[in-house]
């Protein structure tokens, strides 16, 4: 009965009449305001709490259905034409409103009265209130709305009728529970409007509440404080607007996330078990290469120290036929000699502890010249070069590559023709970066251009072993050292035109 109460409090002193129905019995509770309309209703003692259908006996037929109604559904109905027709020419009826008490059930029914000009002018007035609300906040899908202290709405955007699926007559002037929140969620707002009241500083939060036609939905929602012109909180403006779809968006990401992490995980210990396993077979090809080096090596020296001996030995009676036979013998063993070599070189570069240093290519072509001495004499090859610069390096594998390019231009060369090898250099910076490009050209046989990629493949070969000797494995090394050094290295030939191959290499700061 507290809300009964408070009610006949506050509209006992109300200038306007107002009417209150309550109990089984139809129980009218009716202001003074009422009384002095209508001098029949003057009497004190009614005033307490009188007998609807004593009082109003000629109109309690069409009165009495209305109100059951409205206690049935907890919901506001339009007042009916006629139901008091002693006050209908100077007053206008309100809706039958429900008042709820602290559970949210209706505890009785307020029916009042409003001065036919003074309700128009009032009325006209939030109308303009209304229009002016619903134009600035139409084109907007965030909810939108005003609460008074006693937390009911006296504004509601069209986004948020949608939701409830209510009218604004439906809605306007209603609590939280009359427009189907659920206790728990009420409270939470009421709570929150009387912080922002006291604290007079907005608060903001996040719920889910069914939409009436899209389901559960998330909302995320601001309440703001209204002051009057004294400061003092009068109202609190709400905006709302729904997040449902970046939840969404955000669960798929953080699941996404979780998943990838997974993932990640997974491959980084399957690239590691890979790594192991990698590094155990490059361990296990380097000792194969260390094998390889002294243990084949050693019967192939063995071959051909017996071919040798064989060949020397004079007493011996080997035909003609039978020291050919032991030539190849011995140049096959040397082929497989070179081969094995070759091999060696190639599994263990990567393995050497990188020394860069200084290195004089004029100096490095110096030693070459001397290592091949011999070739270059019977080739009656000439090597020009002069004036080259310093660059910076791992000497054995600069060694290396400009051995195994001098070594390919004595090797392929055209019958009756004296191999001339040009070494030229010269820098540029075509990305604002320093390099060294460096040329070495022949005379020799060369080859198609369309073949210029694929010679530095492993063990191509572009001639058979019996026109010219070889492993195959030369120019890959070159390419393997070129890039050891973060350069490039390419080819450019025509069949019997000679070859160059040019080789670019970064100066390092």
């Amino acid at each position: 009965m507290g809300g009964l109460h408070t009610v006949r409090s506050v509209i006992a002193k109300l200038p306007l009449p107002c009417l209150l129905f309550w109990g089984e019995e139809s129980q009218v509770y009716y202001n003074d305001s009422f009384s002095r309309q209508v001098t029949r209703f003057s009497n004190k003692l009614f005033n307490e709490g009188a007998l609807a259908q004593t009082l109003l006996a000629d109109t309690w037929p069409a009165i009495a259905p209305l109100i059951e109604q409205v206690f049935a559904t907890d919901e506001a109905i339009p007042a009916v034409k006629g139901m008091f027709p002693f006050l209908e020419e100077a007053f206008d009826l309100h809706d039958l409103q429900p008042v709820s008490d602290s559970t949210g059930k209706t505890c009785c029914v307020l029916i009042s009265f409003v001065a036919k000009e003074a309700d128009a002018v009032a009325r006209d007035k939030m109308d303009v209130q209304r229009r002016l609300y619903d134009a600035i906040t139409a084109s907007t899908p965030d909810l939108v709305y005003v609460f008074d202290l006693d937390y009911k709405f006296v504004y509601a955007n069209r986004a948020l009728l949608e939701m409830w699926g209510r009218t604004w007559d439906q809605s306007i002037g209603q609590g939280l529970l009359a427009l189907g929140y659920e206790p728990w969620h009420a409270r939470m707002h009421e709570r929150e409007i009387d912080e922002v009241v006291a604290t007079k500083k907005p608060i903001r939060g996040e719920v889910s509440f069914p939409h009436a036609t899209l389901g559960k939905r998330i909302y995320d929602y601001i309440f703001a404080p209204i002051f009057n012109e004294n400061g003092v909180v009068e109202l609190i403006a709400g905006t709302t607007r729904d997040i449902s779809d970046l939840k969404h968006i955000e669960e798929a990401l953080k699941q996404g996330e979780e998943q990838f992490r997974t993932l990640s995980e997974s491959l980084e210990h399957l690239v590691a078990e890979r790594t192991k396993e990698l590094q155990r077979s490059n361990e296990d090809l380097l000792q194969f290469a260390h094998v390889a080096s002294h243990d084949l090596k050693e019967p192939v020296r063995k071959i051909r120290t017996s071919a040798n001996r064989l060949m020397e030995d004079e007493t011996s009676s080997l035909s003609g036929r039978s020291r050919v036979f032991i030539r190849k013998i011995d140049k096959a063993a040397d082929r497989m000699f070179q081969m094995i070599d070759g091999v060696l070189r190639y599994s263990t570069m990567t393995h050497l502890e990188e020394d860069i240093r200084k290195i004089d290519l004029n100096q490095v072509l110096q030693q070459i010249e001397y290592d091949l001495e011999i070739k270059i004499q019977e080739r009656e090859a000439s090597i020009r070069y002069g004036g080259l610069p310093a660059i910076e390096g791992v000497p054995v594998l600069i060694h290396q590559l400009f051995y195994n390019l001098l070594n390919n231009s004595l090797k392929f060369v055209k019958k009756d023709v004296s191999p001339q090898i040009t070494i030229t250099a010269k820098t540029m910076t075509p990305d604002g970066t320093p390099w060294v490009s460096i040329d070495v050209a022949d005379n020799g046989i060369g080859f198609l251009q369309d073949h210029a990629e694929r010679i530095f493949n492993t063990f191509t070969r572009l001639n058979t072993k019996d026109q010219y000797e070889g492993t195959g494995l030369g120019l890959s090394l070159c390419k393997k050292i070129v890039e050891r050094h973060g350069g490039t290295i390419t080819a450019t030939a025509a069949p019997g035109r000679g070859a160059i191959f040019n080789i670019c290499l970064p100066v390092r700061q």
